[in-house]
């Protein structure tokens, strides 16, 4: 460490102490008439919950631009918002966020970071990995499409459910279904049956909230009653019964450069005979296709897959799953948490689980409604994500004045911090660096330069990437195969921070980027304004007199270096890592 690290370091705890008593707004949530704010003010009022004052500008803005494009707000962008003395400056703000909606003729880029964001997040719901070779990036492109179009996400559903193709490299919908198919053994023969269970089992998680995955094995009873009251009632022939609606499905491999898949409804039906490679034997029962939610068959004449597709999307729960799914993306914690965990059994509060079960719900009402007004919306995704983000409980401050009880946690209270995922942290200081690696996309002439553009981890993996995967690797970044999504805090990611040869070299001076930009201007920027720039690129706010002062006197008497080291100092704060 060179001497002026010392100096640099005092930054970092200045902006800890900024961060601490950030200028939070006052606010009360009984005056907001939004949809979600009368919810939850109602409970807050009748548990005698305070509750955080509204975010500070600064606060937001960063908020914002992460939540919804993955990326920080440019040093402009957090400029042109915080000087904006308009009252519905959030609202627009967060409109803009995404693209709008194309129209014939209309030319446009729609290579926006919102679409790059949402399409990482569904490219990782589906675990689009390398198991689908090729077929990852046409499942990629057919989401970001989608995105693009904002198709209804009932429709949008429906169309991976149900579609077909003689070759998942040339269409994208049926990846999402091909993914989870099981070889025999360590073979590469296909296992029809245990392959319609692994479908039903991520279908009705991602769509439906509900984990079956214990029931695959198991009758709930005398295994599930401490575990979840529903599926302690379901027996193991009820999934066959739901998996047997993929009995028609036929899917192949076809193996060339990586593995591509077709898909028809052409096979024999779900049968029980069929030796399993996952899981314990199956025994002899009625596995007619019947839904597992309410026990509705398919209609006369309808195919088997399209029942499925059809009967899951036009049920509440998948209403209610979908907005659970997207607030506990955007709040830090879903309204059933974890989003994934569902116990049907414990939804309404008008009629109660017996003793010791509680409600499951964090707020059973706000569920419902939001559920209902999703629906009423047209299933439309920007409408979601946007109702969510301009209500003021959303906007909520981290900061909370008082003694915060354990009590208050399920009330979103205050905004729930967190650290930066690690796409986000490294798309974060390539963007405040002004720097940006050049990462091929595998199987495609495709080159992107951020990580929530790439289609798959495995983009990451080889040539001279392969220290950028491993620190994302390190801040929890899923390979979508073996590991789940982490935002779990470890010493080797102070470490890295600290002292990775990646990161040191991105805070050099170097012949592009911002530091250079930055030194070399002409006139010449005075030392404050850099301090402001590099503290508008990390931490989206402008450094306060005492940090302003530490910052000057440091790039005077290192400039270059004092600058290197101001901004290592940046990337090593807290408020850079949480938000």
């Amino acid at each position: 460490m060179r001497p002026a690290l010392s100096t640099a370091l005092l930054v970092a705890s200045f902006s800890l102490a900024v961060f601490q008593a950030l200028a939070a707004e006052p606010m009360a949530l009984a005056n907001s008439d939004r949809l979600i704010d009368r919810f939850v003010w109602e409970k807050l009022e009748a548990d005698q919950v305070p509750h955080a004052p509204l975010s500070s500008d600064t606060e937001f803005v960063r908020r914002i631009y992460l939540d919804l494009t993955g990326r920080l707000p440019t040093p402009e962008q957090t400029q042109a918002f915080l000087s904006d003395g308009s009252p519905d400056k959030r609202d627009r703000l967060i409109d803009s966020l995404f693209p709008p909606m194309p129209v014939p003729g209309m030319r446009a880029d729609f290579n926006y970071a919102s679409l790059d964001r949402w399409s990482y997040f569904f490219d990782a719901l589906f675990k689009s990995s390398q198991v689908l070779g090729e077929g990852m990036n046409v499942l990629h492109d057919f989401v970001y499409k989608s995105l693009v179009l904002n198709t209804p996400y009932d429709a949008f559903v429906r169309e991976m459910l149900t579609a077909e193709t003689i070759s998942t490299w040339s269409h994208g919908a049926p990846n999402m279904i091909a993914r989870w198919h099981v070889y025999e053994g360590d073979g590469y023969q296909i296992n029809h049956e245990d392959t319609c269970d692994e479908i039903t089992i991520n279908t009705s998680k991602m769509f439906l909230g509900v984990n079956l995955e214990c029931v695959s094995c198991h009758d709930g009873a005398g295994h599930l009653e401490k575990v979840n009251l529903w599926l302690s009632k379901r027996k193991r022939a009820e999934l066959w019964s739901q998996a047997s609606f993929f009995g028609e499905m036929y899917i192949s491999p076809d193996f060339g450069r990586s593995p591509q898949f077709v898909i028809r409804d052409t096979a024999k039906g779900y049968d029980l005979t069929t030796r399993s490679a996952l899981r314990p034997p199956r025994y002899k029962a009625d596995v007619a296709p019947r839904f597992l939610l309410d026990g509705e068959a398919p209609r006369k004449g309808e195919s088997l897959r399209q029942a499925y597709a059809r009967i899951l999307t036009s049920r509440p729960q998948f209403a209610r799953a979908t907005v659970n799914l997207f607030w506990a993306e955007l709040m830090g914690e879903g309204i059933v948490d974890p989003p994934m965990d569902f116990d049907l059994a414990r939804q309404d509060p008008k009629n109660p689980p017996p003793a010791p079960w509680t409600i499951q719900p964090s707020h059973p009402e706000l569920l419902d409604a939001l559920a209902r007004a999703f629906e009423e919306s047209g299933y439309d995704l920007r409408w979601l994500l946007t109702t969510i983000a301009k209500s003021k409980t959303y906007q909520l401050s981290a900061h909370f004045d008082g003694e915060w009880l354990p009590r208050y946690e399920r009330h979103f209270a205050r905004r729930k911090l967190r650290r930066l995922a690690a796409e986000q942290l490294w798309d974060a200081i390539a963007d405040a660096a002004g720097v940006h690696r050049e990462i091929p996309v595998r199987y495609d002439d495709l080159k992107v330069d951020r990580v929530y553009k790439i289609h798959s981890p495995m983009d990451l993996d080889s040539g001279k990437n392969v220290d950028l995967n491993q620190v994302c690797t390190e801040f929890g970044m899923t390979d979508r195969y073996t590991s789940e999504p982490s935002r779990e805090p470890s010493m080797s990611q102070a470490a890295i921070l600290l002292n990775h040869e990646t990161l040191l070299d991105w805070v050099k001076v170097r012949d592009k980027g911002r530091l250079r930009e930055l030194l070399d201007a002409e006139p010449p920027v005075p030392n404050g304004k850099i301090a402001e720039q590099l503290y508008l690129a990390t931490l989206s706010r402008l450094p306060d007199e005492g940090e302003r002062r530490i910052a000057s006197e440091h790039l005077a008497e290192y400039r270059a270096a004092g600058a290197e080291d101001l901004l290592w100092s940046l990337f090593n704060e807290l408020e850079f890592l949480f938000y």
